[in-house]
């Protein structure tokens, strides 16, 4: 089981989930929740990873607010996250987590992944155009925005999932990550958004876990 933790950010102090392999020290994972906030099954994601091996930080990008239902994720993006002017805020917070995962004892060499679901799927691709040190990304039904963000000289590795009815978002025709090969996209037939999240009613537990052993691979693959 993982524990929360407090770690410094330009805009202030905020928590964080932490979980690491075993035996440590194992290779990094920043992870990025979905709209619902930092809840207990994206918490289960992080001690799963850390069972698996790697070393796992989720930042709260909301500040301890968790959302149930669809209706109320939207009323905070729209009345209280104000997203559009807090973009580059949540991902500096972002890159602040990343750099306290790299200087953990637990953590094992200079390079990570970030692993972002739906709404976080969107800042993991913005941060890794921006951090050498992110070798891989991982996104579940979501990032396909591209971010307002200069290109690395080499795009990371980016293994993403979609779901194959999707009302939300929909696969990028061309991103700039496809070029390199170790990328793939995997759509998962008969499924919605969030089918990989055992508490929403949309979750399909083949598919999930045919994603969540795909995405051990990769990471373990980009990270060694």
């Amino acid at each position: 089981m993982g524990q929360t933790t407090r770690i410094s950010t330009p805009d202030g102090g905020v928590d964080a989930y932490q979980a690491a392999p075993p035996n440590p020290p194992g290779p990094a994972v920043l992870a990025l929740h979905a709209w619902w906030g930092l809840n207990g099954t994206f918490r289960d994601l992080v001690d799963r990873l850390a069972g698996d091996g790697f070393t796992v930080l989720a930042p709260d990008l909301f500040d301890g607010r968790v959302l149930g239902t669809i209706q109320e994720a939207e009323s905070f993006q729209q009345n209280e996250l104000d997203e559009e002017a807090n973009a580059e805020r949540l991902v500096a917070r972002s890159a602040a987590a990343l750099d306290h995962l790299l200087r953990l004892p637990e953590t094992r060499g200079d390079r990570a992944a970030v692993l972002g679901i739906s709404f976080g799927g969107v800042y993991a691709r913005w941060l890794a155009k921006t951090r050498p040190e992110i070798a891989g990304i991982v996104t579940f039904y979501g990032g396909g925005w591209d971010p307002p963000a200069e290109p690395r000289d080499a795009a990371p590795a980016w293994l993403s999932h979609w779901a194959e009815n999707d009302e939300f978002e929909e696969a990028p025709a061309e991103p700039a990550e496809a070029a390199n090969p170790a990328s793939a996209s995997h759509s998962y037939p008969e499924t919605k958004h969030w089918f990989a999240e055992a508490d929403r009613p949309e979750y399909v537990e083949a598919a999930s876990e045919l994603a969540y052993a795909r995405t051990v691979e990769f990471l373990r693959s980009v990270l060694g």
